[in-house]
């Protein structure tokens, strides 16, 4: 096949000669590459060394000063090296090209410069024509070996140190990091920052401090003004007091160079976020002074005090002690820098000090409380340490988990003393199995005992039942869980021969009340509040229920109820569903705070509560005096809803003006109401001066107050008749106290008797809740100051701006967060 191309190329050289041009054209192009090259090799390293720094992002880093003379002498060995290389740079020639593809064809004897040779001499002998023919054909046969070889840039020679890799792995570096963003860090790279080079614009500086969240306090602001003016001596004279672990937060605007943060030896350097504004964040641990400093100098030094967090305190008010019902009674004072967080209680065996304390918590007052002092009662009776010696200390801890105790108290923990023998009896193998859980065999003996005397309880078969299951899991159960499995059979069974439904009812409004307490303490959503207050309305009805149901059979039995105590306070069992009433709605308008100290004082009077046989015994006098109070109270209700109604509608006519006649026609029918209730008072005064013979002050000018509101909203206006209605409120008030006061005097300080009584605290002049004898309901309540209408209106509409201003996202982030801890209040 070779052959025959040759003979065809021998006959037909015109291929053979255009193939010969397009490989001296290749050749001449390989010969180009190889001047070009190393010649441009030098400026594109330096362009290469540019890129790789631009991509890894280094000279954004470096002073803009440095930064602008890197790139002015990288862009001049660009174009001194470009020149230099270039400008040695000459255009190979033809035989050049012939002699380099003869050399990569490996040709010898130069065969292609024969080809434009011509035969000078001789060309009339026949002979000498034939040979030269011959040697041309020879010759154009070669032209099928030929080949022109890859270009040579000779690079290696030129770089012995091989410089080019070290660029190569800079470049595959830099397109890592790179990736993404190349465009913007080839564009920072290009352009220095020479801002410093020019009158640099004079920094602002704004620096505030966040106290933690727990600390209840507001941001506080740094005058960096006065900071900055004074110098040195700020750092006296601006001295600033901050919580440990406090956040600070700076931002600045403009001057030269990126700020620091510094407190004592923490460092921060500031972030970016535009060309010149630059914000930082440190949380304060230690140090003494607070500064930030720019392009060498202070900004604003303050001198730094930062407040570490105490170990909060707490102590007994009095000894550990039993109220009426047999529940522990613990008065404590507990006291933290920046508010607690929880208080509890932890109770010990003295004659097994190795077993596992018995850990109870104790509600707060409120929220946050950096002075709390509370009264709590825990029903500790159905323990099987009732009865017990312990040991009492009390554990307060702040939000830090910092716990400060109390010292440690001996007493007994209260047990239930029961009437009926065989539930004393359970009760007393309960405590002996507490004492020795190993000594069955004696309390498996006395159950026998029990259980074969049928008639000591009544014959109640569930009796039976509970006596025979305990005696056979003490005899057939060896573990320990046996033991107290048992001991919650023969409470349970003790509580049934006793009170029966008294009990459970008993111990459901024990818990309801428990957890209502901790709801309100912990700052529960109103759905649940209003959930639990339902709650223990219903299981309040079933305690009083279950409690005259006992009173009654008592009774029926011909059992003699024993005297009242000297000085004895009746409550009725209104009185409790008012005072649960007037919490919830304290509770629904954002005064959490006292509708805790009122159920407080209801916990109180519940557990110093007990049935009153005399509630039939009420004299004439007594009723009626108890009737006009609740005519008084009935009153001044009404009352409020007048002044609630004007109110409404005097702020209504101020926001969206007034629609004359719906606004006067209501006016109008309030006028009529007005009128209607001071006539209904002046009856009242005439009844009470013939009943107690003079009127209390206050009831008159309460009557005078209600003439002034109802000329007011005779003419239309809701908003004169407010002043006038609040007096004629308040005086009512004022004279309903003078009234409770007249009929006790009149009456000899004797309460009349109710639905229940607790007894006196003696030379006191106060029943054990605190309260002046001889009151009742709302007025008996001293040391709970409990909001008017217009004060709970207020705590409302505050509540509902908090929430509102909370729900704008477009707030600064410090305020949102100061919302936060306000409403945490509510």
């Amino acid at each position: 096949m070779t052959r025959t191309k040759a003979k065809t190329e021998q006959r037909n050289p015109a291929p053979a000669m255009a193939r010969l041009a397009a490989l001296l054209a290749a050749a001449r192009a390989a010969l180009w590459w190889e001047r070009l090259w190393p010649a441009i090799a030098p400026a594109l390293g330096v362009a290469g060394l540019f890129l790789a720094l631009a991509l890894i992002d280094i000279l954004p880093l470096l002073p803009g000063w440095l930064h602008g003379l890197i790139l002015l002498a990288l862009l001049g060995g660009f174009f001194f090296l470009a020149w230099r290389g270039l400008g040695g740079v000459l255009a190979p020639s033809a035989g050049q090209a012939r002699r380099r593809l003869e050399l990569d064809s490996g040709l010898d004897h130069r065969p292609l410069a024969s080809l434009d040779d011509t035969l000078t001499a001789g060309t009339a002998d026949r002979g000498s024509a034939q040979l030269w023919t011959l040697h041309q054909r020879r010759s154009r046969a070669r032209l099928a070996r030929l080949r022109v070889g890859l270009p040579r840039a000779g690079l290696a020679a030129r770089d012995p140190f091989a410089l080019r890799a070290a660029l190569g792995l800079l470049l595959v570096i830099g397109a890592v990091l790179g990736h993404g963003d190349a465009a913007g860090r080839l564009e920072r790279a290009s352009r220095p920052d020479l801002g410093a080079l020019a009158m640099a614009p004079p920094a602002g500086l704004d620096v505030w401090i966040n106290p933690p969240a727990y600390t209840g306090l507001p941001p506080l602001f740094l005058d960096s003004d006065r900071a900055r003016a004074r110098g040195a001596a700020a750092a006296v004279e601006t001295a600033v007091e901050a919580p440990a672990g406090s956040i600070v937060l700076a931002q600045v605007q403009g001057g030269r160079g990126v700020p620091s943060l510094i407190a004592g030896e923490a460092a921060v350097p500031f972030k970016a976020v535009t060309l010149d504004a630059y914000k930082a964040s440190l949380t304060l641990e230690s140090g003494e002074t607070l500064r930030v400093e720019q392009g060498g100098r202070d900004l604003a030094v303050w001198s730094l005090n930062i407040i570490p967090d105490r170990v909060p305190s707490i102590e007994f008010l009095t000894a550990p002690g039993r109220s009426e019902r047999a529940a522990l009674r613990l008065e404590y004072l507990a006291r933290d820098d920046y508010g607690l967080a929880g208080v509890s209680g932890r109770i010990r065996r003295l004659d097994n000090p190795e077993a596992p304390a018995l850990i109870i918590d104790l509600a707060l007052p409120g929220i946050g409380l950096r002075d709390a002092e509370s009264l709590s009662f825990h029903d500790l009776t159905p323990h099987p340490w009732a009865g017990i010696a312990v040991e009492v200390q009390l554990v307060a801890e702040d939000a830090l988990g910092q716990r400060g105790e109390s010292e440690a108290i001996r007493t007994v923990l209260p047990e239930r003393i029961f009437n009926h023998p065989v539930a004393r009896a359970l009760a007393e193998l309960r405590k002996q199995l507490t004492l020795d859980p190993d000594a069955r065999l004696p309390v498996v003996r006395a159950l026998g005992e029990i259980y074969d005397r049928p008639d000591h309880y009544f014959n109640d078969l569930a009796v039976a039942l509970s006596l025979r299951s305990a005696e056979r899991r003490l005899i057939h159960d060896r573990g320990a869980a046996a033991v107290a499995q048992v001991q919650q059979i023969l409470w349970d069974t003790a509580l049934h021969l006793e009170e029966g439904e008294l009990a459970t009812a008993e111990r459901d409004l024990r818990d309801i009340q428990k957890k209502l307490m901790e709801a309100l303490a912990r700052g529960a959503d109103d759905a649940e509040i209003e959930r639990l207050m339902e709650e223990m309305r219903a299981a309040l009805d079933r305690f009083l229920e279950a409690l005259a149901e006992r009173l009654r059979d008592q009774m029926a039995r011909g059992e003699e109820q024993p005297p009242p105590p000297p000085n004895a306070q009746t409550l009725q069992g209104e009185d409790l569903q008012r005072l649960l009433d007037r919490a919830r709605e304290m509770a629904r308008n954002g005064a959490r705070d006292a509708a805790r100290d009122l159920l407080a004082q209801l916990q109180n009077m519940l557990e110093n509560l007990r049935a009153d046989p005399y509630a039939q015994g009420m004299d004439e006098r007594s009723r009626e005096a108890m009737r006009m109070m609740e005519d008084m109270e009935n009153l001044t209700r009404r009352q409020q809803d007048l002044l609630d109604r004007s109110f409404e509608r005097a702020q209504r006519e101020g926001k969206v003006g007034p629609d004359n006649e719906a606004s006067g026609e209501e006016s109008r029918s309030d006028a009529r109401g007005q009128e209607a209730l001071r006539r209904e008072l002046g009856e009242m005064m005439r009844q009470l001066g013939d009943a107690l013979g003079d009127i209390p002050g206050p009831l008159g000018r309460a009557e005078r107050a209600m003439r002034d509101a109802r000329d007011a909203l005779e003419g239309g206006e809701s908003s004169d008749a407010v002043g006038p209605q609040t007096r004629a409120l308040d005086q009512l008030q004022q004279g309903m106290r003078d009234m409770a006061e007249r009929f006790m005097e009149a009456m000899g300080a004797g309460a009349p008797p109710g639905m229940g009584q607790v007894g006196a605290q003696p030379g006191t002049g106060r029943d054990p809740l605190g309260r002046q004898q001889g009151r009742r309901g709302f007025e008996a309540l001293e040391g709970v100051r409990i909001p008017e209408e217009m004060e709970l209106r207020r705590s409302r509409e505050i509540l509902d701006e908090l929430r509102r201003r909370r729900g704008e996202a477009a707030r600064p982030p410090v305020e949102l967060d100061y919302i936060d801890r306000l409403l945490k209040q509510f």
